[in-house]
């Protein structure tokens, strides 16, 4: 009979991650961390990473940087490196919202959003494909994009373009590195209850906002329901699973 919970081990992993200071990136970390993995958690805020370090099982290190400082971002990983062991995963959830309409959008939003949305996660690819920075079989890349990244709205063409940007490094990184057997996959949530969306829901009026949620068949999601799909990727059940672009939204794409 197949073990599955031999799939589920992560107790020899060393996992990076982004955005492990909130939502998404802490609920990931600690059910990544409850499943035996040794983490890097990565955030610009560093009360946020010790409150996440405090929830996770096994011992973790933290690397305080902001994404927008791409320059940098090699000196800071390989020394969190050197000091733990090679990774065998890199789990890119940061980001920032960015709801403004093209009349009043200006480049230098769009860059602050790419930069951190975008050019963070493929900076951050580079230095994980590295052979003196990754280890073990099958090493894999997740990114965390948006529903937002496959289908349009108003006054996000910057977050959007951020998000589907994403999805073509996975499609063409996951052949590039094939032949590392490097996996390069991409998960595109759906509206998730995180502190992100109660920033950007106060933005709109709540007759929006339950429309919104209507647009979710499952209703809105949990940040515990992206973990769960973060983990099946990062693990050995998905070991010939590259390039795809899997959506965890309640339904929002199939209306």
């Amino acid at each position: 009979m197949l073990n599955v919970n031999g799939f589920l081990d992560f107790s020899s992993k060393n996992i990076l991650i982004t955005g492990a200071g909130s939502g998404i990136g802490r609920t990931t970390a600690v059910t990544l961390s409850a499943l035996g993995a040794e983490l890097v958690l990565l955030d610009i805020n560093e009360e946020a990473l010790k409150e996440t370090q405090k929830q996770c099982k096994n011992a973790s290190v933290l690397l305080v940087h902001d994404l927008s400082d791409i320059n940098g971002l090699k000196k800071a990983v390989e020394e969190k490196v050197a000091e733990t062991s090679k990774l065998d995963g890199l789990i890119n959830v940061a980001g920032i919202p960015c709801v403004q309409p093209l009349k009043t959008l200006k480049m230098e939003t769009v860059e602050k959003v790419l930069r951190i949305n975008t050019l963070a996660a493929l900076e951050l690819s580079k230095i994980f494909c590295s052979v003196k920075n990754h280890k073990g079989d099958y090493p894999s890349i997740t990114y965390i994009s948006s529903v937002y990244g496959i289908v349009g709205s108003a006054a996000n063409v910057a977050y959007s373009m951020s998000k589907s940007a994403l999805h073509g490094i996975t499609k063409s990184l996951s052949i590039e590195m094939a032949s590392k057997n490097i996996r390069v996959n991409c998960i595109a949530p759906g509206f998730i209850k995180t502190e992100m969306l109660e920033g950007v829901s106060t933005i709109f009026d709540e007759e929006y906002n339950k429309r919104l949620e209507a647009l979710h068949p499952m209703g809105l999601g949990e940040a515990q329901d992206i973990a769960n799909a973060v983990v099946f990727l990062a693990s050995d059940m998905s070991r010939w699973i590259t390039g795809a672009v899997l959506s965890v939204d309640g339904g929002f794409t199939a209306i």
